[in-house]
């Protein structure tokens, strides 16, 4: 998932994802959180970016979850904006072509 915000609004995205969590716990057996970071666009915003690893079988769950606590993320949030996508690792996206991944 990928966010973009505003640096004025910076604080309130941090509370707002505090209370997010702590009424929205994961749920580990749709999905795995791998990681968060953050950085600045071109255009000034922040970007943060946050990867998962979803459980087979569970993308449905997963997106679900993920535009729920967008349309929260988003209440309130003067310019919030956000992008959820699904990207394949390498042996995934080989699969889908119904072929074998390069030994790495």
């Amino acid at each position: 998932m990928r966010s973009w915000f505003p640096p004025d609004q910076a604080s309130k995205i941090a509370k707002r994802f505090m209370d997010w969590v702590k009424d929205n716990p994961a749920d580990t057996s749709i999905a795995k959180g791998l990681g968060m970071g953050f950085t600045t666009d071109e255009n000034g915003m922040i970007l943060g970016i946050s990867l998962t690893e979803i459980t087979s079988g569970k993308e449905k769950e997963v997106l679900e979850y993920a535009a729920k606590q967008n349309l929260f993320m988003a209440a309130g949030i003067v310019g919030y904006k956000y992008k959820n996508e699904v990207v394949f690792d390498l042996p995934e996206a080989f699969k889908l072509l119904g072929m074998t991944p390069p030994e790495q």
